[in-house]
C-alpha cells in the first residue's frame, strides 16, 4: 500500500489543496481559551485529554476513526498507475491544539490495529500575531468615502494595530483608529471581518487583522506623522484600486455590501 498521511492544519492558513478527505475539528472543546494549556499543543496529553473530555467529543472521535478506516480501505482497493499517496486532513482554527489531538489519536488507533500511517503537523510551528482596526468610512453627498492610510513605506491599507495586553477586539479597533487618523468613530454592530497574511522576512510568522465597521460624522482625519505619509478619502472603486491585497479588496467589497443592504 502507498503512504498514508494523517495532517493537521489550520483553517487560518488554508486548506491544503493536495488533502484527499478533510475533516474539520472545530466543533472540539478548544485548549486556546484555558489559560493553563493555550500554550501546549496536542501533542501535550493534558491538551488531548481536555480536547476528548466529553461524550460528544468522544463519539465524534469514533465517527472520524469510523471515516478513516473506509477512506483507507477504500484507498488499498483502488489500482492505476496515477494513484497518489493518500492524505487524510484533519482541520481547526490555528492547527495547534484540536487538530493535532485528532491526528495523534487517529495515528494511535490506526497503528494499534497493525494500519502504518505517518503523521505531519503542518501548522504547529506557526506564529500568529494578532492585531485589530476598521473599514472606516463616512458619507459625503450620499455617497460612502473610505479612510484609507498610507504607511511610511508607502503601503495602503486600514487603520489598524497590534493589540495590548488586556484589550479586546474592539478596543485596539477604537484606539488604533484615534492613534493614527485622529477620529473618534462609532463602531457598527453585526460585522467583522479577518485576514491573515505571513510577515515578510519573519519565517513561520502570520499576522491576523480583526477588521470591524467605523462610522464617523463632521470629523477630518489627520495622519499621524510618525507613522503614516497620508490619509485618504476614496469612494470604493477608487479604494479598491490603490489596495494591494486581495484579501483586504475583499473585506472592503463585503463591507461596502454589509452597508448597501
Amino acid at each position: 500500500m502507498n503512504e498514508i498521511t494523517l495532517m493537521s492544519f489550520g483553517y487560518l492558513y488554508g486548506v491544503p489543496e493536495h488533502a484527499d478527505t478533510i475533516i474539520g475539528a472545530r466543533g472540539l472543546p478548544n485548549p486556546y481559551y484555558v489559560e493553563a494549556l493555550k500554550h501546549s499543543t496536542g501533542l501535550d496529553p493534558a491538551v488531548r485529554d481536555y480536547v476528548f473530555s466529553t461524550p460528544e467529543a468522544q463519539e465524534f472521535f469514533a465517527c472520524c476513526l469510523d471515516l478513516v478506516r473506509r477512506r483507507i480501505a477504500l484507498y488499498g482497493g483502488y489500482d492505476s498507475p496515477l494513484k497518489e499517496p493518500l492524505v487524510i486532513a484533519v482541520g481547526c482554527s490555528g492547527g495547534k491544539h484540536r487538530s493535532v489531538s485528532m491526528v495523534y489519536r487517529l495515528a494511535e488507533a490506526l497503528e494499534a490495529e497493525g494500519i502504518p500511517v505517518r503523521t505531519e503537523h503542518r501548522d504547529l510551528r506557526k506564529t500568529l500575531e494578532h492585531s485589530a482596526g476598521a473599514v472606516v468610512f463616512t458619507r459625503r453627498e450620499g455617497e460612502l468615502r473610505y479612510v484609507i492610510v498610507e504607511s511610511l513605506s508607502g503601503y495602503p491599507g486600514f487603520p489598524k494595530g497590534h493589540m495590548e495586553a488586556g484589550e479586546q477586539e474592539r478596543d485596539t479597533a477604537l484606539r488604533e483608529i484615534w492613534e493614527e487618523v485622529g477620529l473618534r468613530p462609532r463602531l457598527l454592530p453585526d460585522f467583522r471581518a479577518a485576514e491573515v497574511y505571513p510577515l515578510p522576512g519573519k519565517p513561520d510568522t502570520y499576522k491576523q487583522v480583526v477588521y470591524y465597521l467605523a462610522e464617523y460624522e463632521d470629523q477630518t482625519p489627520v495622519p499621524q506623522a510618525s507613522e503614516l505619509r497620508a490619509v485618504h478619502l476614496l469612494p470604493l472603486e477608487e479604494a479598491l484600486a490603490v489596495l494591494r491585497r486581495e484579501s483586504a479588496r475583499q473585506i472592503l467589497r463585503d463591507a461596502d455590501a454589509f452597508l448597501n443592504r
